[in-house]
């Protein structure tokens, strides 16, 4: 896995180059300090990094800022912010913003690798308290949502709908539903082709926009 690390705090950028370093199916391609530092060194990365953590308060411009500049270079990767605070409106301009996860500092690095499987599987990083407090906003705006979307989704893709924004991976949602993989992975295509949208950080942003 191809991971890419854009944080200030030079110790805590060291601590966690030296952890992934352990192991063997973990690279790392890239570890700057600023937004403006990844811009003028990656544009020659011919590899998109998997994993992306981005501290939420760089200087200059913003970790939220940064989301649209390196979706731009790298449109598929997983975006995980990384905060000192559960800042509610932090959290939702960084998920508006396309930002697939949230981590709340001081990081435990072994849950991460722990939850590897989780975003192959299409999961997200999100601390605790984060979605404690995301998700129940998300189902406030969720109910308004749906009721305009009813027309457009099947009862079945608007449950696969429900699920994601609870932040289940594909297997999970495949779990709860007594499907497989392969109808989860289809219902999400399908609901994507519909709402016109490409990716579970577009999803988050049309609901709780």
């Amino acid at each position: 896995m191809l991971i890419g690390i854009i944080e200030d705090d030079h110790n805590l950028r060291d601590n966690i180059e030296k952890f992934f370093s352990l192991y063997t199916d973990i690279t790392i391609v890239f570890s700057v300090n600023s937004i403006e530092k990844f811009l003028s060194e990656n544009k020659s990365l011919t590899q998109e990094p998997y994993l992306i953590f981005i501290d939420i308060g760089l200087p200059g411009i913003s970790g939220i800022e940064g989301i649209s500049l390196i979706r731009k270079t790298y449109p598929n990767a997983h975006i995980v912010m990384i905060s000192g605070t559960c800042n509610e409106d932090s959290v939702w301009e960084a998920v508006s913003a396309g930002a697939n996860g949230y981590l709340l500092k001081p990081l435990s690095l072994k849950k991460i690798i722990e939850q590897i499987d989780i975003i192959k599987n299409n999961g997200a990083l999100i601390s605790p308290e984060v979605a404690s407090m995301l998700f129940s906003k998300i189902a406030q705006k969720t109910k308004e949502k749906e009721a305009k979307i009813e027309g457009v989704l099947t009862k079945r893709e608007l449950d696969v709908v429900d699920y994601l924004l609870k932040g289940q991976s594909y297997k999970e949602i495949a779990n709860q539903l007594f499907i497989s993989y392969s109808t989860v992975n289809d219902h999400i295509k399908k609901i994507y082709a519909k709402l016109e949208i490409n990716s579970k950080g577009e999803l988050l942003a049309l609901f709780i926009n």
